[in-house]
């Protein structure tokens, strides 16, 4: 069995763990039968309740988390410096999830279901202006000083130096972002600035460059906040939820998940034109066969998968199979962007389950491209 496959039976498991779970827990009505009535005495009583929950989630996904994290790698890391990376980033996550259901609780008690929703919106928007820094505290990533090759690539590109942070990262597969809700910083992997050659740098910054200015990162995020608080609404709304007690906020927490499970089927459909967009966008200035080498050795350090099984790939993959972009870069052919608005919403999967920590969501660092690997939870891997 390939890597890329290996990696995908893992998310495959980790999902349909969280997604049986959550089923289960609205199926059978869980949270109202096995949370004690007492715990809704106090505020603390009940946020402790509603936080053994999501404890009790992460230690059903430990298993797939080692798997994950120590043994279908691209590059071991040592078990103690693992552990010490998986500890850093759940307190982390876990801190945040406190703090969320703090509020989302406190202010559904006080303001109701539409104050709830309100606050919803603002932590998926705290989490995208503070991205960086999010990622920073989870995964231990470190900004280093950013050398000439990378200072020499920005200004090709028009970003100039003040645009770019140059990235430490023990995960190969990790591949930066756009930082702030505006896009103000791109994050760029060290590995990137060290092995690419000048030419395929300049294409990779190029592309990300691309999915700025046509709009398409502004559509990934705008998709990703909408599916989310339609889907938070939606949950607060459904048979025994609410945000007053701690059983009817795990129920809004299990619906909300399954959810998002929703939007991990749909959304690549979105994500996956934009993709192609970037690619020909940079091909005029950097040429079609620098930018078919950048992405090819830029898939080697992810999945490196060739071909996919299309049924495979619209169910799983926002990011389309290496041979279906390369053809699709030769051909040159608009038609693979031709979805309502055009071009598509770049990363708009992945950025839906990072700010599905806003709802604390179950899905967030279950799926196949970061299961056990704290460096990916919050800058998820892209083209």
């Amino acid at each position: 069995m390939t890597y890329a496959r290996q990696r995908l039976w893992l998310g495959i498991s980790g999902v349909g763990i969280t997604v049986l779970v959550a089923a289960a827990a609205v199926l059978l009505d869980l949270p109202h039968r096995l949370i004690p009535p007492d715990a809704d005495r106090q505020f603390t009583t009940a946020l402790a309740a509603i936080a053994l929950v999501w404890m009790l989630h992460a230690a059903l996904l430990l298993p797939l988390d080692l798997l994950g994290g120590l043994v279908v790698v691209r590059r071991r890391p040592g078990v103690l410096r693992w552990v010490a990376a998986w500890l850093r980033g759940v307190t982390v996550q876990w801190a945040w999830y406190a703090l969320a259901a703090a509020l989302l609780l406190r202010s559904g008690q006080q303001f109701g279901k539409t104050g709830a929703l309100l606050v919803f919106v603002l932590l998926q928007l705290v989490l995208l202006s503070r991205q960086a820094v999010v990622a920073w505290l989870v995964g231990g990533l470190r900004v280093a000083p950013v050398s000439p090759a990378l200072a020499a690539a920005a200004d090709a590109v028009g970003i100039g130096t003040a645009g770019v942070r140059e990235i430490d990262c023990d995960d190969p597969a990790f591949s930066g972002a756009w930082s702030g809700a505006a896009a103000q910083r791109l994050w760029v992997p060290q590995q990137w600035v060290e092995q690419l050659a000048p030419a395929h740098l300049q294409a990779a910054l190029r592309r990300r460059v691309a999915v700025r200015t046509l709009g398409l990162r502004r559509r990934g995020v705008l998709v990703a906040m909408a599916w989310n608080t339609i889907g938070f609404a939606l949950a607060t709304a459904m048979p025994r939820a609410d945000l007053v007690t701690a059983p009817g906020f795990v129920t809004v927490m299990a619906w909300f998940t399954l959810w998002m499970f929703v939007g991990v089927l749909v959304l690549p459909t979105l994500s996956r034109p934009a993709v192609f967009t970037a690619d020909r966008a940079a091909a005029p200035q950097d040429g079609a066969d620098t930018v078919a080498a950048t992405l090819t050795q830029l898939d080697r350090w992810q999945d490196d998968e060739d071909e996919r099984d299309p049924r495979v790939e619209s169910v799983f993959h926002p990011v389309p199979s290496r041979g279906a972009r390369l053809r699709a870069l030769a051909a040159g052919d608009a038609a693979t962007a031709a979805v309502p608005g055009g071009g598509g919403a770049w990363h708009a999967t992945r950025m839906m389950l990072f700010l599905g920590w806003a709802g604390i969501g179950g899905l967030s660092r279950a799926v196949h491209c970061n299961v056990g690997r704290p460096a990916l939870w919050v800058m998820l891997p892209a083209d």
